[in-house]
């Protein structure tokens, strides 16, 4: 009998094995160590073999930094190859040399044809909001500059600022700057019950979905953790979860957060399709719709 910390994925996967449905897109991270290991970062054969099992359960693949272990690049091309679509992402913060650093990667990248319009979108920042890394008027002027790079170079691809879902709408001006809306949401983290879990989702995307008047809202990163502490805290699930565009977090678990965070059973190292060998967890190879 599948585990009760997996019926939020078995909906919301429609079932990954058996069927011809893909997910419609994962998160990904090219670290496999905290930041002081001199071998925090994959190689590049490591990326490209990893992006050939994302695509073998999802469609696209998004990511949170140019930068960081030169994920711009080495991502990209092996996604191309692999036959994923990209969403790729800048991580910044209050100091202006964050988004600096990723518009100069970012340059880099247009420059050697290595993204072009066939980028499905970009997003400037991860919660940085919630986090009160910056501010919403931070947040809107680094979303204006990518923009403005982009139109010097005629790419129209959509850009994005994500964040939490709450955050989002604590922040319509952020809202009504970007080309489509791009949230976060785990209902695990909300502790409640399944029911309660299914209705605070549904209530506060549909909140969303009005505040955005019509821009095409996506989930950024949703998903569950299959060990760790307090897995159990709330079951989510919501109807016709397949209907919606969303990107699970994440492909590979991270655990290399242990070490990072110093917390043994830290949730945030297992919220993984795959194991960290790219072994598709159990619980996920005989889902069912039924």
């Amino acid at each position: 009998m599948m585990s009760r910390r997996w019926p939020f994925l078995a909906v919301l996967y429609t079932a990954v094995y058996g069927v011809d449905f893909k997910l419609y897109g994962v998160n990904y991270n090219s670290r496999q160590g905290p930041d002081w290991d001199p071998n925090r970062c994959k190689s590049q054969a490591q990326v490209d073999t990893d992006m050939v099992a994302i695509a073998t359960v999802a469609s696209r693949v998004r990511i949170f930094s140019l930068v960081d272990c030169n994920q711009g690049f080495m991502v990209t091309t092996a996604a191309k190859k692999a036959g994923l679509g990209i969403w790729l992402g800048m991580w910044v913060s209050n100091n202006q040399s964050s988004l600096n650093n990723e518009l100069a990667a970012l340059d880099a990248l247009v420059t050697n044809n290595v993204v072009d319009n066939s980028i499905e979108g970009i997003h400037v920042g991860s919660e940085s909001l919630y986090r009160k890394d910056i501010t919403p008027d931070q947040a809107i002027n680094y979303f204006a500059a990518v923009k403005t790079y982009l139109g010097t170079k005629q790419l129209t691809f959509p850009v994005s600022i994500t964040d939490v879902l709450d955050t989002l709408l604590e922040y319509p001006q952020v809202i009504s700057a970007v080309d489509v809306v791009m949230a976060n949401a785990f209902p695990f983290w909300e502790q409640v019950d399944v029911e309660a879990a299914v209705n605070s989702f549904k209530t506060k995307y549909n909140a969303l979905v009005g505040a955005a008047h019509g821009k095409e809202v996506l989930i950024g990163e949703t998903g569950w953790p299959s060990a760790g502490v307090n897995t159990k805290a709330s079951v989510a699930t919501f109807a016709a979860a397949a209907e919606l565009k969303y990107f699970m977090f994440t492909a590979f678990d991270d655990l290399w957060k242990i070490a990072q965070e110093g917390v043994i059973d830290t949730v945030e190292a297992h919220f993984g399709l795959f194991d960290a060998t790219r072994n598709l967890k159990p619980e996920l190879e005989y889902l069912t719709t039924g």
